[in-house]
């Protein structure tokens, strides 16, 4: 029975310290990816915010052709009543 425990005894200490290596290894890669998935919500964070200063500067630039359009409009209308006061004239 000795013998028997004495080969059990060594044999547990293995199982133990692969189990240990096995439990830290995992929480390594664990670590591994909480870090990856924090990369990755701050990447996407970052393209929020690029997108809203995108979105902000595309409003921004759909005013100012708008506000040209009008211009233009309006500068058109004027040369079409400029043009028909010298054809009357």
């Amino acid at each position: 029975m000795n013998r028997k425990l004495i080969k059990f005894v060594p044999m547990m200490l293995v199982f133990a310290m692969g189990a240990a290596g096995c439990a830290s290894t995992s929480q390594s890669e664990l670590d591994q990816v909480k870090a990856m998935a924090s990369a990755a919500q701050k990447s996407a964070d970052e393209a929020k915010q690029a997108a809203a200063k995108a979105q902000s500067t595309a409003d921004q630039a759909l005013q100012t052709a708008n506000e040209a359009k009008q211009a233009s409009d309006q500068a058109n209308m004027r040369v079409d009543r400029a043009f028909k006061k010298s054809m009357n004239k």
